[in-house]
């Protein structure tokens, strides 16, 4: 694996070192390192992605990086991936850009679940809906989302509706810093959580990203997702509201002190409205 490296850091939040670099051919690509002292969890998703490349990324119905070159030894795995454009910034997004990407997920999510391999995941979503200790959920929630108790209460009751709906292929880490534009379509990058999942974990977890910065995504998004894959727009609207506002509530908190006052004022609000909702038609149904 011959490559040149630049003086630059790309911030990878899985832990992997992602450096910008040179191939000896002059071509403009990214070295994505995992080393084992991470731990078997990071070397685990450094090699779902290789096998991502290797194998899925030929045929997948989305653009991704090309492959250059791989090493995966005991002391760790490293990809070399061909520079495939920059992210921008989540302020930045059109309402044709979100449209856009909804049609790619919607081919994402329409392709063939993959027969060779294992492509079960880690879902960290349902870990948390099953936990016993909710001590940090609770001091971080209790002050600011009235409906807390009445949520904690009804887990299996979320946990039931973010999984109505079959399961299919999942990006797993969709949001806008890992998707870069250049010329053409978009190009989805970090693909170490990959797998068989739940489709509105990609749809929520884009709104769960954007909410910090203030960006509220556009019903363009859906639309053209459902466009572009028909189905129940009703169950898929229920179980989106359901994966957003579990996440928020469950798998959040420890990711504030990553955020400004702002940012976390901002999700508090977004928990709110989603839990009022959330219940709201709950009650709906109930009446």
């Amino acid at each position: 694996m011959a490559a040149e490296r630049r003086d630059v850091r790309v911030e990878s939040r899985s832990g992997a070192g992602v450096h910008p670099v040179r191939t000896i051919d002059g071509e403009a690509a990214y070295l994505k390192a995992t080393s084992a002292t991470l731990g078997t969890q990071s070397l685990a998703a450094a090699r779902r992605e290789l096998r991502f490349y290797r194998y899925l990324a030929p045929t997948a119905p989305v653009c991704t990086p090309r492959l250059l070159d791989f090493l995966d030894i005991e002391e760790g795995v490293a990809v070399l991936l061909a520079a495939a454009g920059r992210p921008r910034g989540v302020a930045s997004w059109t309402p044709g850009m979100w449209a856009d990407l909804g049609r790619h997920l919607a081919a994402l999510h329409s392709m063939p679940l993959p027969t060779a391999g294992d492509w079960n995941r880690p879902d960290a979503l349902l870990e948390a809906l099953a936990a016993r200790n909710l001590t940090e959920i609770t001091a971080f929630w209790a002050a600011t989302l009235p409906q807390l108790r009445e949520l904690i209460a009804r887990r299996a009751e979320l946990r039931d509706q973010i999984s109505a709906l079959p399961p299919v292929f999942v990006h797993g880490d969709c949001h806008t810093d890992n998707i870069v534009h250049a010329e053409g379509p978009p190009v989805f990058c970090d693909w170490q959580s990959a797998g068989v999942g739940r489709a509105v974990s990609d749809l929520a977890f884009l709104s769960v990203r954007a909410t910090p910065s203030g960006v509220v995504v556009p019903s363009a998004l859906i639309h053209a997702y459902l466009d572009r894959r028909p189905g129940d727009r009703k169950a898929l609207e229920c179980a989106l509201v359901a994966e957003e506002l579990a996440v928020l509530v469950f798998l959040w908190p420890p990711y504030a002190a990553f955020n400004s006052p702002t940012g976390i004022a901002r999700v508090r609000s977004r928990a709110r409205e989603l839990a009022e909702r959330y219940l709201g038609e709950a009650a709906h149904e109930r009446g």
